[in-house]
């Protein structure tokens, strides 16, 4: 089991059906894999190597999932970090599991300093935003822009795919590791479960870096949905996203 198995099976059997929609941008997983596979090109160039860490520091976003899917195109293992975390804390869990690519989007991009100050094991940033690249950054779209497309490492299995942090309640939070056939059967067993639709429209609003937020995304891939992704949970964007995009399913935790 790989998790990238489901993009290449969308390019044979659904490339032209919308992968991503996220704030006015829209995607077909024709275009959604091109788009990992040069993301990870440039993650290979800037010196990316199997099995090296890659921090997520970000709000939801089609670039998020990039971010997810085009690091483990090139081999490596993600690393989502918390956005509710203060810097001392991120920079212990980049520490912890030796992330040393940090991609991180415009709301976070003020935390870029302390970060890369703080940090031991951070030496490569990449930045999603649509802003003025900040000093010291490379932008994800030039990446994008200035690669070809490079070969799928093909991890699997066994093969560490994630480093996912506990919430820390009663002491420091662990990374907990999880292989690529780890999230493949949950995301396999969630599906079977809840008897999910295939070609779904999936709207993703819980937050990404929390390991129901990362399944959602691999399922909805898995299944070849439309992934319907917004920053976060309001209700007002919660109800305008069902309405205008159709949305047939989505997570939410109940108050």
């Amino acid at each position: 089991m790989y998790l990238t198995q489901p993009l290449h099976k969308a390019l044979t059997e659904a490339p032209d059906k919308t992968a991503t929609v996220c704030q006015g941008r829209r995607h077909s997983y024709r275009e959604f894999v091109s788009r990992i596979a040069r993301l990870a090109a440039g993650l290979k160039k800037l010196g990316l190597k199997e099995d090296d860490r890659v921090a997520i520091l970000g709000l939801n976003s089609d670039r998020y999932a990039e971010a997810i899917y085009a690091t483990f195109w090139a081999g490596g293992v993600i690393n989502p970090v918390n956005i509710r975390w203060s810097p001392a804390e991120i920079i212990y869990s980049l520490d912890d599991c030796d992330s040393t690519f940090l991609v991180v989007d415009d709301t976070f991009s003020p935390m870029i300093g302390p970060l890369s100050e703080g940090s031991r094991s951070l030496s490569t940033v990449i930045y999603t935003g649509d802003q003025e690249t900040p000093a010291g950054t490379h932008n994800s779209e030039a990446l994008i822009r200035d690669n070809e497309e490079a070969d799928d490492a093909l991890r699997s299995n066994d093969d560490l795919a994630a480093v996912m942090y506990t919430g820390g309640t009663t002491g420091k939070p662990k990374g907990v590791m999880l292989s690529h056939m780890n999230l493949f059967s949950d995301a396999l067993g969630s599906q079977a479960v809840a008897n999910m639709p295939l070609r779904s429209v999936t709207l993703h609003s819980a937050p990404t870096f929390h390991v129901a937020g990362t399944g959602l995304i691999l399922q909805g891939v898995m299944r070849h949905s439309t992934n319907v992704i917004i920053p976060m949970f309001e209700p007002k964007a919660v109800l305008e996203a069902i309405q205008n995009e159709k949305v047939i399913e989505t997570f939410l935790v109940p108050t």
